[in-house]
């Protein structure tokens, strides 16, 4: 198993709603940055359509496979690397959506697909009156590296963090479209989710204004699994470009065996003491 991965992701401020200028944006900064030959390349959350009014959703909801999809699969396939799409609202036969990452080999062919779990309900959002959640926890297995699939919200739930570590991932996929004004959690849960599972993670995520005062914060990161900062985009369009070693996660399991100190046993009893006043 190769132990340098060469990471890059893609941190876009999409044109709301129009797909043909983010996929050219897309491509545009992959031909610029062609030239670092990236082992993996991670892309935003609804990176085609940005964060838009439910119905602009439905409306460029898409099948897969389909237009997209075809064009993430060329592009694993011109740059040889795997390859993270992101994700896409994918229009299902049930008149829902859901919010579908795809990752593909470097020889262009689909190796896993995630459906995010946890719906985005709050601060005006209402991602799950037209998004179904997916009920499946995805992990690629590849020769390069095993990788867990997540999107933008699972990252508040460690439950399914912890399903990836107990499968063994050495990387975290994050694709996210993640607003101001909460950065702080966005840095904080991301370095949290490397360091308790030992793992690295990649986030990538989109900046810009999406009307009428939400911000997104990009700070796409690549982290380490001691919770460190390897990489970040900053608040810009851009790239982040970074080199993994996966020996320092195999490394510090073995000489640190965290997952391997948990107390199951003491998860399943749970002791409620309650006191009530005379």
């Amino acid at each position: 198993m190769n132990k340098e991965i060469k990471v890059l992701g893609v941190q876009t401020e999409p044109v709301l709603g129009d797909k043909e200028a983010n996929i050219a944006k897309v491509e545009s900064l992959l031909e610029k940055y062609s030239w670092f030959k990236p082992d993996l390349v991670v892309l935003p959350e609804v990176f085609t359509t940005g964060i838009v009014p439910v119905k602009v959703y439905r409306k460029q909801a898409e099948e897969v496979p389909g237009p997209t999809t075809e064009k993430m699969s060329a592009w694993a396939k011109e740059l040889g690397c795997y390859f993270l799409g992101g994700s896409i609202i994918e229009a299902c036969k049930d008149g829902k959506c859901r919010n579908r990452s795809n990752f593909y080999a470097p020889d262009g062919s689909l190796i896993a697909s995630y459906y995010k779990q946890h719906m985005f309900n709050y601060y005006g959002s209402n991602e799950g009156e037209f998004c179904s959640p997916g009920f499946e926890t995805v992990i690629a297995r590849t020769p390069v590296a095993t990788f867990g699939l997540t999107i933008c919200f699972d990252l508040r739930f460690t439950e399914l963090y912890r399903v990836l570590a107990n499968n063994g991932v050495d990387i975290i996929l994050v694709p996210a479209a993640w607003p101001y004004p909460r950065l702080e959690h966005w840095v904080v849960l991301n370095r949290a989710r490397a360091l308790e599972n030992q793992c690295f993670v990649v986030a990538v995520n989109q900046v810009g204004q999406v009307p009428p005062r939400r911000m997104n914060v990009g700070n796409s990161m690549v982290i380490d699994p001691w919770g460190s900062v390897l990489a970040s985009a900053g608040e810009k369009e851009g790239v982040m470009m970074a080199e993994i070693d996966l020996e320092r996660v195999y490394t510090l399991r073995k000489e640190f065996p965290l997952l391997e100190d948990r107390n199951h046993t003491a998860y399943q009893n749970v002791n409620v003491c309650e006191y009530s006043p005379a």
